[in-house]
């Protein structure tokens, strides 16, 4: 008796085809913000103080109530979600990043792990300036996470570099 787990057997996975509708999180996206307010806070810091030293206005106050207002239109808000359309138009490699995975045909539990989906359309969320909102939080959190990982590969040729001709070096 061959076991299906054993070494030759091959894992049969059933195609199951599949609609990806666009996630709608809870509390409008509250989480996602709060998860990005480290580089947000961050670099509206930088912002408001470049902003603040280059205004001709000054009230410092009214220039920093200023400055966020633009970093919030300019800034936050376009490439919060460039970054969401971007995740999530690669769904597969993202790892269904943004999407909910709606199967049309029935699917046990038991099965549940030996599906693979075939993805017939996407369906979208209305347009509004709330779903805009969520969705640049979705992708300031994409972008937290992109820019942890590329930090993560980018300090290892710093640390040996450092390591051989940096601190402690005569």
């Amino acid at each position: 008796m061959v076991d299906e787990k054993s070494e030759g057997a091959q894992a049969r996975y059933r195609v199951v085809p599949a609609d990806l509708v666009e996630t709608d999180p809870d509390n409008g996206g509250l989480f996602h913000w709060i998860l990005a307010s480290p580089m947000l806070g961050f670099l509206a810091w930088v912002w408001v103080d470049l902003f603040a030293h280059y205004s001709p206005i000054s009230f410092y106050w009214f220039d920093v109530l200023l400055g966020l207002l633009i970093f919030a239109l300019v800034v936050v808000l376009p490439l919060g979600v460039g970054a969401f359309f971007v995740v999530s138009a690669l769904p597969r490699i993202f790892s269904h990043a943004g999407w909910d995975v709606q199967p049309l045909e029935p699917v046990s539990e038991a099965e549940m792990h030996t599906v693979r989906y075939r993805y017939q359309s996407r369906r979208r969320a209305s347009n509004s300036w709330g779903r805009a909102w969520t969705r640049a939080a979705q992708g300031w959190v994409y972008l937290e996470i992109a820019a942890i990982l590329v930090g993560a590969i980018v300090m290892i040729p710093i640390f040996f570099s450092v390591s051989e001709f940096g601190f402690g070096q005569p």
